[in-house]
């Protein structure tokens, strides 16, 4: 399965093992199953990425909805 970040990639997730908001900074993490090799994506502050963890959240939600 396939998530799309923005308009200019997308990932795996059957390389993912976490998708995470990183609370010392405004970043969320994508950890991959080696656990070594870590994607942060940036965002200018907290709401930025609350709101972009939320839009992520709810479609992986409707994908597995889908595919039940």
């Amino acid at each position: 399965m396939w998530l799309k970040l923005g308009d200019t990639e997308v990932i795996n997730l059957d390389f993912v093992s976490t998708i995470k908001k990183n609370a010392n900074n405004p970043t969320i993490e994508i950890i991959y199953h080696d656990l070594n090799n870590i994607k942060s994506l940036p965002f200018k502050g907290n709401d930025e990425r609350d709101r972009a963890f939320k839009a992520i959240i709810e479609n992986l939600a409707r994908m597995k909805l889908f595919f039940e």
